[in-house]
């Protein structure tokens, strides 16, 4: 496939705009033994890279400050800014970037002719400054809706449970290690690529609040969960739609800022969605916000042709929304023309799925979420399916997917608008219609699971897979009788799972330690410890967490009062964690522990565990304890 779940070199790509070509550092991230037989010494390669973004139905802005970036040539290094192997580019001044404000095929043109010395570059280290980090120039000089400047490096921006605007921090796991990508990324001499990376907003941050906890804070804590995917510009087109916009509720500047009626639909998503590399089902490729006042749509970029095969790519675009009946338009393939032009890239063109508005058929909805909260670990997400029989096969299509919080394996949305408290799925079947460019003809298919009803497949953040013996009709949410759901109900349907599965090759392994020290109130202020956190990270990426006052009271002073309480040899253990064993070496297993304390003032800090957890072959390891707080 040409889309990746990875950055990738993209990363390079961007940083060296800013920094000069890569061939700037030391260590192996040049040439490398991959150049090919002829290549001339100091050959280079020619790289433009936009940047797009998914949907973000609960985001007015998301931004990040970006510090640099390392590479290697070796997909199992472990990031060190004293190990000469690596190639660190760090950038003069740190670089704020508001991710929420390209959509629908827009492409940001921040990066344009970089040059890259040939080679293939198999790990590459994205930086971030942290929000406890100190405000960098560059957030400090932007602007958010309530502010002059931002208050974080890394911020969010959402309406609350009051329909107010408010912003919060971004968490970034371990910033300090960057964000990981892998893969392969070949440079050759003479050539140049247009690429773009895709960041989908509504997977990878995700709001949680904490167990275990009394009286939680009163607004929204974020986290990120990197999952992003890069494309090949020179081979992808796009797709292009609108709906029935008089059927939409009312927005404000592209946001839903007051309780939507229950006569219009809101929140509509498209997705392009192609068959999975194991051929069992769709997943979404790409996916777009459609515009809430005009309710066009554009898809791109999207792979044209297969890299493997070279043939053509067809989609089925599912376009899903909050109080409305599921879109299906099957058989679609991208198309149009993509230019690069002074410093500048677009599409011209694309398939255009009607000439006239695609329908929105309204429709009842009802909560839904875990009925026990997601293991062996508490980061993961869920994928809701519908299955219809499309050509020869009858194949689940993804209609909706939700990230857990990391802190308690549910999907939390607590401290979102009252019309995002909940996680929705709409109580109906689908509308679906074949492509044809003289129009379409769409017809009403009831699921193979039923109306309103959805298989949903539940899988773990890293190194695992969706359940075995994987079968479409298994794990309904069960539409009960008498009624039941009502239009929005407010009664929360449960759903079981079957338990994710570790990757072929992956061992199960055991994170375990212990922490020490005292828990504080705040200097600056006297606020007191609301609760405390053991977090295993990769990746600036949440794993799981232990919640501290769920450890040995015997090993707290406090017990489970933890202001001012003192942590003696507190002893956690994370186990399901991925793992490799010396026959069968897996990259990049290794993990970093900390402590997260959060207090009474809504302020949160991170105590790193020094070193880190290596399981790349071996399935145990145990780190060193937290000594001062």
């Amino acid at each position: 496939m040409q889309q990746k779940k990875l950055i990738q070199a993209l990363v390079c790509i961007g940083f060296t705009a800013l920094l000069g070509a890569c061939s700037g550092g030391g260590g192996s991230g040049g040439t490398g033994s991959n150049s090919g037989a002829g290549t001339p010494a100091g050959a280079t390669g020619t790289v433009n890279m936009a940047v797009t973004d998914g949907p973000s139905e609960n985001f007015s802005h998301v931004w990040v400050t970006i510090t640099g970036m390392a590479m290697h040539t070796e997909s199992n290094a472990v990031w060190s800014s004293s190990d000469a192997t690596w190639t660190p580019m760090m950038l003069a001044a740190p670089v704020t970037i508001d991710l929420a404000q390209l959509d629908n095929g827009a492409l940001n043109n921040l990066f344009n002719g970089i040059t890259l010395p040939v080679g293939t570059y198999k790990q590459i280290r994205f930086f971030l400054l942290g929000d406890e980090d100190p405000l960098a120039a560059s957030a400090s000089a932007t602007a958010s809706s309530l502010a002059s400047s931002l208050t974080w490096n890394d911020q969010v921006e959402y309406t609350n449970s009051s329909g107010q605007t408010v912003e919060a921090p971004l968490e970034i796991a371990q910033a300090t290690q960057g964000l990981r990508l892998d893969g392969s990324f070949v440079v050759t001499a003479g050539s140049t690529l247009n690429l773009a990376t895709d960041f989908d907003l509504d997977k990878i941050v995700v709001p949680f609040h904490h167990a275990n906890v009394a009286n939680p804070l009163s607004t929204a804590s974020f986290t990120m969960k990197p999952d992003l995917a890069y494309f090949n510009m020179n081979s992808s087109g796009a797709v292009t739609g609108q709906v029935n916009a008089t059927a939409l509720c009312p927005a404000t500047n592209g946001i839903i800022t007051a309780q939507p009626a229950t006569t219009c639909a809101f929140n509509l998503i498209a997705h392009a969605e192609r068959l999975s590399a194991d051929g069992t089902r769709y997943e979404a490729v790409r996916s777009t916000r459609v515009d809430p006042t005009t309710g066009a749509f554009t898809l791109a970029p999207l792979p044209v042709t297969d890299e493997l095969t070279g043939q053509p790519i067809t989609y089925d675009i599912v376009v899903r929304g909050r109080q409305m009946q599921t879109l299906v338009i099957t058989g679609v393939q991208p198309s149009g023309t993509y230019t690069y032009a002074n410093s500048a890239e677009s599409f011209t063109g694309g398939t255009s799925l009607s000439a006239s508005a695609l329908p929105v058929t309204l429709t009842n909805e009802y909560p839904t979420n875990f009925a026990l909260p997601l293991q062996p670990l508490t980061s993961g997400h869920a994928v809701f399916e519908q299955t219809f029989p499309n050509g020869t096969s009858t194949l689940p299509h993804e209609i909706r997917w939700a990230a857990t919080n990391p802190y308690t394996g549910n999907i939390d949305r607590t401290f979102m608008a009252p019309w995002n408290q909940a996680f929705y799925v709409a109580n109906a079947g689908l509308n679906v219609a074949p492509y044809s460019a003289g129009g379409l003809s769409f017809a009403a298919v009831t699921p193979s699971e039923g109306n309103g009803n959805y298989n949903v497949q539940v899988n773990e953040h890293v190194y695992y897979d969706f359940g075995a013996n994987y079968l479409p009709t298994a794990n309904l949410l069960t539409n009960l009788s008498g009624g039941y759901p009502v239009a929005n109900g407010t009664t929360t349907v449960g759903f079981s799972y079957n338990a994710p599965v570790l990757d072929t090759g992956v061992v199960s392994g055991t994170v375990s330690g212990t922490i020490s020290g005292t828990l504080s109130p705040k200097t600056s202020n006297s606020a007191t410890v609301l609760g405390a956190d053991v977090v295993l990270a990769r990746n600036a990426a949440v794993i799981s967490t232990v919640p501290v006052n769920s450890l040995s009271p015997s090993c707290s002073s406090g017990g489970n009062t933890l202001n001012n309480s003192v942590l003696t040899n507190c002893s956690y253990q994370f186990s399901g964690v991925g793992a490799g064993s010396m026959t069968a070496p897996l990259p990049g297993a290794y993990y970093y522990v900390y402590l997260r304390v959060f207090y009474s003032d809504g302020s949160h800090k991170s105590f790193p565990v020094s070193g880190y957890a290596d399981l790349r072959t071996t399935n145990s390891a145990s780190m060193s304890a937290v000594t001062t707080l």
